[in-house]
């Protein structure tokens, strides 16, 4: 590690957090987030943590700022503030901060050392997943058999969670009464795409290698950084990209609103389904060793490699569906049908 680099990084990191806060124009706040993104994306990588980076990259950098845009543009660049009551609640704002530091800090006194050799995780967990990791799943890639096969509880229901998510932004967006009221600042137009056609033709063009390249980070997550939850958000930027380029109308032909929530219902049901079939074969749930007795000319580290394949195709089928409902509910402002 080189740490002039560390410290740049970082200083700029800082920089960035009290600009977006500080700033008052919402546009100018996502722009700095999406910075503020890519340079976390970057510490990452320096650190050598290339998953996270580039889930990062794919998630704070890209689909989110793209989110943020959305919103900006559909409502208003300027929040609204009352100036009765302003004082009060900044003085509980710093209460509630000045109260959770202090609960944070004296916790932190009950913490091992920092980068201490002599932890549980560091003397029993790290070496066994280092070392055994590959031997037990046939998996090169240390950070998908930790996520998809020994802690696969938790990433199943970080899936349920994402669906969760989204099921709330279309509960909190959704109008199916076209003529419902909807506070818009005026003049509001809705944004009907660049009727450029270099832009469009190479968004077109552009489009199926994103789409191809998502597929390979799916497939090709066991060997190298990426997995379901990177090639679900890649896949979802992907027809984002189309929506931009073109009208939302196009997409939503595409992918409806009961398309995109079926597929993430398949998504999670991919997941748990694996799971249950495994209990079916009278192993423990998520146990993808099992699966070599259905699965032809399997052995059962092969097996758990083939399972894990099958949850991070459950997770990107989850993700994608998801990521593309809430942008065509913002762009739409929850009536699903143009923008």
């Amino acid at each position: 590690m080189i740490w002039q680099l560390d410290l740049s990084i970082l200083t700029l990191i800082v920089i960035c957090a009290f600009a977006t806060i500080m700033v008052k124009d919402l546009l100018s706040a996502a722009i700095i987030f999406g910075a503020y993104s890519f340079l976390m994306c970057l510490l990452w990588t320096e650190m050598g943590a290339v998953d996270v980076a580039f889930t990062e990259a794919s998630v704070g950098a890209g689909v989110s700022t793209v989110l943020f845009f959305a919103a900006v543009h559909q409502t208003t660049r300027r929040v609204r503030t009352r100036k009765s009551g302003r004082m009060l609640a900044k003085v509980f704002a710093l209460m509630a901060a000045l109260l959770t530091g202090l609960v944070l800090i004296i916790a932190e006194t009950d913490f091992p050392g920092f980068a201490s050799p002599f932890t549980p995780a560091s003397l029993h967990l790290s070496p066994y997943y280092i070392t055994q990791s590959l031997h037990d799943t046939n998996v090169p890639n240390i950070v998908t058999s930790v996520l998809a096969d020994y802690r696969g509880f938790d990433t199943m229901f970080e899936t349920a969670v994402i669906f969760t998510a989204g099921l709330a932004v279309i509960a909190i967006l959704r109008r199916y009464k076209r003529d419902d009221r909807c506070d818009l600042p005026e003049p509001y137009v809705i944004s009907e795409g660049y009727p450029d056609t270099i832009i469009r033709f190479i968004a077109r063009q552009l489009a199926p290698f994103i789409q191809l390249f998502a597929l390979y980070v799916v497939a090709h997550g066991h060997h190298s950084p990426g997995g379901g939850f990177q090639g679900g958000v890649i896949l979802g930027a992907s027809f984002i990209l189309l929506a931009i380029s073109y009208d939302s109308r196009m997409i939503i032909g595409i992918m409806s609103e009961r398309l995109n929530i079926l597929l993430g219902n398949i998504g999670v049901l991919i997941y748990a389904g694996i799971g249950f079939l495994c209990l079916l074969l009278g192993a423990n749930f998520l146990d993808y060793s099992v699966l070599s007795k259905v699965l032809p000319a399997t052995d059962k580290i092969m097996a758990r490699s083939h399972g894990m394949l099958g949850i991070e195709i459950g997770v990107a089928i989850a993700v994608m569906a998801i990521v593309i409902s809430i942008y065509l509910n913002i762009i739409s402002h929850g009536k699903y049908d143009k923008g």
